[in-house]
């Protein structure tokens, strides 16, 4: 391989690693959005608190 090619691979497979994080980020958006409108969703969460909120929000809302 010669190295412009190998520079084409790498930054092809970067830019797909960004479409797959905005794809990602955006259905997370969503189903904020959809869901969940009025719940604030901090930017960094511990894991305790996580759960809190999982306990606390969305195992109760779940269908039996």
């Amino acid at each position: 391989m010669t190295p412009i090619v190998l520079f084409a691979v790498i930054l092809l497979s970067l830019a797909l690693l960004l479409i797959l994080g905005v794809l990602f980020f955006g259905m997370l958006k969503y189903i904020k959005k959809r869901y969940y409108p009025n719940w604030k969703f901090p930017d960094y969460i511990s894991v305790g608190y996580a759960e809190y909120l999982y306990r606390k929000f969305i195992k109760r809302n779940l269908p039996k």
